[in-house]
């Protein structure tokens, strides 16, 4: 169910019925990439008939059961990254695995120590091509986690850097900065886990942004011409948006929001914030909502979601996914997992 009422008068939400079920992965003009359950698809134009690029194999249980909704959702059995290759592969993630699609055919990449997730839009390739994500588990006992790097034109995925035992807990993403050309690093969770990493040299050396406590605790970065800007994914203090200047590195408030940031992206010069519903200690209502920061700096809600009475850690939390690319100045494509609706995917419009 949409929430309304004291919202963002500049842009709305718009559902698109006809896209029920499907995530919209990749966006841009003459080109689109959706995805159903294991399935991946291809469109000039969000019309159906859609292309069927192939599928990610799955064992006969897991793909029955995962065709109703919330076993879908217990499973994790998605996409969580779908990005085409300048050698016209497509590098994916789903559930645990990587892989790469080619020629209508999926294959699984080497090279992964152990299964694991990466959360969505959280990999990123720089300047030579190399592409690079992180992992994200629960790793409870704070061992090793590491940093991966599929070469351009690769098969085979390989270690780029390891952060080591007790350090972090996990890896919620890795970004390009396309200004300074550097790739930063976001890692969490707990005070002196929070960190924002970057470098410009794969991984050989790496500075560190910030560090320290939850206000440096991001799950994505956006860019500006001078400044970064990322929502916080704090558990136990309010959650901010913040834009800090990439070159002194101070820092400022834009505004606060209802929940933990997981997801942002950019649309022409309009920046958005997607918060989460998981019900944190931090969580002033439990519902997963768009934000948007206005030019002059402060946030406006665009609009709302509340959590489905389905249980959070079992089920998902309240989520909202943007696609890995929105080249559109106009719109913004967005699905949602785990409120009210669920499944649904939506587009923001200008009003």
């Amino acid at each position: 169910m949409l929430e309304a009422g004291g919202f963002c008068v500049n842009w709305r939400a718009e559902e698109i019925k006809e896209l029920a079920g499907y995530t919209v992965e990749w966006a841009e003009p003459g080109l689109f990439y959706l995805s159903k359950r294991n399935v991946l698809y291809r469109t000039a134009d969000l019309t159906q008939p859609f292309v069927k690029i192939g599928e990610v194999e799955a064992s006969v249980v897991k793909g029955a059961a995962s065709r109703l909704r919330l076993l879908q959702r217990l499973f994790r059995f998605m996409f969580t990254n779908v990005v085409p290759l300048e050698d016209g592969r497509v590098f994916v993630t789903f559930d645990k695995t990587a892989g790469i699609f080619e020629e209508g055919n999926y294959r699984a990449l080497d090279g992964l120590v152990r299964p694991c997730r990466v959360l969505r839009s959280a990999c990123a390739a720089d300047d030579s091509g190399d592409l690079y994500f992180g992992e994200y588990l629960a790793n409870t006992d704070r061992g090793e986690m590491r940093v991966y790097r599929l070469p351009k034109g690769g098969s085979r995925i390989e270690e780029a850097y390891v952060f080591p035992r007790g350090s972090i807990r996990h890896i919620h993403g890795i970004y390009f900065d396309e200004i300074k050309r550097e790739l930063l690093c976001l890692t969490g969770d707990d005070e002196d886990e929070c960190r924002i990493l970057r470098t410009s040299d794969g991984f050989a050396h790496v500075d560190v942004v910030g560090e320290g406590d939850e206000s440096w605790r991001a799950v994505s970065i956006l860019f500006g011409q001078d400044s970064y800007f990322y929502g916080t994914d704090a558990e136990y203090r309010a959650n901010l948006v913040y834009q800090m200047d990439r070159n002194t590195l101070e820092r400022r408030e834009l505004g606060e929001v209802n929940g933990t940031v997981f997801y942002s992206k950019r649309v022409g010069e309009s920046l958005f914030f997607a918060t989460t519903a998981e019900d944190a200690p931090s969580q002033t209502e439990n519902v997963a909502a768009i934000w948007h920061v206005m030019p002059g700096g402060s946030t406006e809600r665009v609009v709302s979601f509340p959590k489905d009475r389905w249980h959070t850690a079992l089920f998902m939390f309240g989520l909202i996914h943007f696609p890995y690319m929105n080249a559109f100045d106009d719109r913004l494509y967005f699905s949602i997992v785990g409120v009210e609706g669920d499944g649904a995917t939506y587009k923001l419009v200008r009003t």
